[in-house]
């Protein structure tokens, strides 16, 4: 009973698909483990496609599908025999206590850890005794734990399965045991100790799993970089929205000032024509009712006087100028011009090269030349910072410190607020790598220097 209670102890490690003790467990490219019974029940039934039954992760590579019968392929998987140890050590301290040396079913109260078997209290002294076995450890059945056995438990040679494996063939890649090194692998290059390989190949997997460790630790950071970006992202496209909004009111109010301004002027203008107009309508009536109603000698009587004033209003009319809308200086094609500006700002787009930016709307260039105005600043002590947002000039040759290297360009494009606010973006050409968008105060980034 006592030995039972060890054993039970330790719960025994169970597959996730069928619920019972692994049996040839197999590593899915998840890291997951699966019977391999149940890998290959699983894509039977999901199909060569089919994903890990508890992720869904590829377990076949892509490559591979199709070109095999589905046994061999997840035969190709790796197999957890550190797993397969700890269940055949849970097995075998949980079954029937039972001499493994004796014949008479005498029960068994120790476990010969060389041997790899049950003994009775008479075996254990006659291990003692035989100089070929006095060595071996021994120890008790009711204190052995499958851990235990599982740590010290030894592999079998890879053709003779009733011989412990003592040395690994590198050359094969095969564990055997002592005859099968002095018989069929004399010739190989590297047969050693399964102890020597296994710390030289535990070294090396501790260092694999330390650059793995590494690379993650990287990856994290970088992601968390490129996810720390988005707070400052949404900040720069909201000041830049709010610019915006703030220019088209300001365009808004320009011309609502400039057509309110046309409209009244225009009205001033339309006085005579107004007066003429009316002039014009009261005259025909007039003349239709005299036609209408006035008899031979009356009409005959006034018909000169009348020919007269009615000869000077069509002269007055045909000497007054047409009047049309193109006249206006601020017309429809004006607002339609406006509203392309406007449209011509286009989808937001992915330059290669540098992060996207909002662009701003493009206001004209002041009159003074700016050839004069860069060459007088040249010439004295090129403005930085906010010094340079406040005086830059469309034509302002600029560069921009890249990496070990600096682009050149030319600034073609300015906004309005730019001057006052010294906060914005200016656009600018470079030599050999397009038009982009830069920062000239935007959270105190000022990424432009003066040539």
């Amino acid at each position: 009973m006592a030995a039972a209670s060890v054993a039970s102890s330790s719960e025994l490690p169970e597959c996730p698909v069928c619920h019972d003790g692994y049996q040839e467990p197999k590593i899915l490219p998840c890291t997951h483990l699966v019977c391999k019974k149940c890998v290959v029940s699983w894509l039977h039934k999901a199909g060569v496609k089919g994903g890990c039954p508890l992720c869904r992760a590829p377990i076949l590579p892509s490559t591979s599908r199709g070109q095999r019968d589905l046994d061999t392929l997840v035969n190709d998987l790796p197999t957890d025999l550190a797993t397969m140890a700890l269940v055949d050590s849970h097995n075998t301290l949980s079954g029937k206590h039972v001499c493994m040396i004796c014949e008479d079913n005498t029960a068994a109260t120790s476990f010969c850890l060389q041997c790899d078997v049950k003994v009775c209290e008479d075996c254990v002294k006659t291990h003692k005794k035989v100089p070929g076995t006095r060595k071996h450890v021994i120890e008790d059945l009711n204190k052995l734990s499958p851990q235990r056995l599982a740590e010290i438990n030894r592999a079998t040679c890879n053709v003779h399965d009733d011989r412990p494996a003592e040395v690994y063939c590198s050359t094969h890649r095969e564990l055997i045991c002592m005859l099968c090194a002095t018989t069929n692998h004399r010739s190989c290059a590297e047969v050693k100790a399964i102890t020597d390989v296994a710390t030289e190949k535990r070294r090396e997997l501790e260092q694999q799993a330390q650059r793995l460790r590494a690379m993650e630790t990287a990856l994290a950071a970088q992601i968390k970089e490129v996810k720390d970006m988005f707070p400052s992202i949404r900040r720069k496209a909201k000041d830049t929205f709010d610019d915006l909004e703030q220019w088209v009111n300001k365009r808004r109010q320009e011309v609502n000032t400039l057509v309110q301004a046309e409209e009244d002027a225009t009205k001033t203008s339309l006085a005579e024509p107004e007066k003429l107009r009316a002039a014009l309508a009261l005259n025909a009536a007039s003349v239709r009712k005299l036609v209408q109603s006035a008899s031979g000698g009356a009409l005959l009587g006034m018909v000169n006087s009348l020919t007269s004033r009615l000869n000077d209003l069509e002269s007055k009319t045909g000497t007054t100028r047409k009047i049309e809308a193109a006249d206006l200086t601020f017309n429809l094609q004006k607002l339609d011009q406006l509203k392309a500006d406007i449209a011509s700002l286009g989808q937001i787009t992915k330059p290669t090269t540098t992060p996207t930016t909002v662009q701003q709307p493009t206001q004209p260039a002041p009159a003074t030349s700016t050839a004069t105005t860069a060459t007088t600043r040249r010439t004295a002590d090129k403005p930085r910072g906010a010094k340079l947002a406040k005086v830059l000039r469309v034509g302002d040759r600029v560069k921009w410190a890249v990496g070990p290297g600096d682009l050149t360009g030319t600034v073609t494009a300015i906004p309005s607020q730019l001057a006052a606010t010294r906060r914005g973006w200016v656009d600018v050409e470079w030599e050999g790598a397009g038009e982009y968008c830069h920062c000239m105060g935007y959270d105190g980034e000022y990424q432009l220097d003066l040539l």
